[in-house]
């Protein structure tokens, strides 16, 4: 039977990373490694994780505050599995995801990425599906979702699995192709890391595809003082919001032709920094709105 190790990352967050391991624990699956990455947390983090779980996780700490690309990797260094699922900390995983994710996985051989489906579970967006497939518009760089904020209850019987160019939250990919691909490319920090990772399986020639069948509760996780407008946007914090911007440019001219890299650079990339700006500003955050722009300069001169 195949061993999995599910690598989840996490800063500050010990109540919920306990949730979501306990998910994972409660799956039963008889070849399980859990790794639990801490991005040196301030928190009771470390504490938490092993008086509640003890020798069924392994606990590991990053030395400074080094974010979600680095993280996993991290997490992937000391994985022994002959697949690694990369799981955020706020979700509740379904019982039955492995099973499903290893089913798919046996009956094509091409396969290099399976995601469960994601369910958000928050306020404002409760029992609705955060995408059937996520891709990105190679002109503007705008994301393009299938089917986002469907109510799970309008959820078609079939087909099961949708084809997707990358997937958040929450996905699996065998350990040669991790390895093949490179693992997740660290320059990006924060932001775009998935979509980069996922895009380089897609390049390598391998499929990936999203599960109806198998599942997970993203509960989501607004840090007190957040503004939820510009926490739906991406751009709740300022590094973030920088990064966010930067990697919009990076992303593209990583994977994208040469005339739509000019289109995304000297067209959308300044009308975005507006856009996102006078949202900012709108929302009393300046220096969110400094940030982008930075971030946006930043792309453009491959910094």
């Amino acid at each position: 039977m195949a061993k999995f190790s599910v690598i989840i990352p996490t800063f500050n967050r010990a109540e919920m990373v306990c949730r979501c391991v306990q998910s994972v624990l409660d799956t039963k699956w008889p070849s399980l490694e859990v790794i639990v990455v801490d991005d040196c947390s301030p928190d009771d983090t470390a504490t938490k994780v092993k008086e509640q779980f003890g020798e069924a996780v392994k606990y590991i700490r990053n030395e400074q505050n080094s974010f979600q690309a680095i993280s996993r990797n991290n997490g992937a260094r000391i994985a022994t599995g002959d697949y690694l699922v990369f799981l955020d900390d706020d979700n509740i995983v379904d019982k039955c995801i492995f099973q499903e994710l290893t089913k798919a996985f046996a009956e094509n051989p091409k396969l290099g990425l399976a995601a469960p489906m994601a369910i958000h579970m928050r306020p404002g967006k409760n029992n609705v599906i955060w995408s059937l497939g996520s891709d990105f518009n190679r002109w503007t760089s705008q994301p393009k979702d299938h089917c986002p904020n469907l109510p799970i209850a309008e959820l078609p019987e079939a087909p099961k699995a949708y084809p997707t160019s990358y997937y958040p939250n929450g996905f699996m990919v065998p350990r040669k192709v991790f390895d093949e691909v490179g693992g997740f490319d660290e320059k990006y920090i924060q932001i775009f890391e998935e979509s980069d990772f996922g895009w380089k399986i897609h390049e390598a020639g391998y499929e990936e595809i999203v599960l109806t069948t198998a599942r997970t509760e993203h509960h989501g996780f607004l840090e007190p003082g957040c503004v939820p407008e510009l926490r739906q946007l991406g751009i709740e914090k300022p590094y973030r919001t920088y990064c966010f911007a930067r990697n919009r440019l990076r992303f593209a001219r990583k994977h994208f032709s040469l005339l739509q890299i000019i289109s995304v650079t000297l067209v959308f990339a300044p009308l975005s920094a507006a856009y996102y700006g006078l949202v900012a500003l709108k929302n009393k955050r300046p220096d969110i709105a400094w940030s982008y722009f930075k971030g946006t300069l930043a792309g453009i001169l491959g910094l």
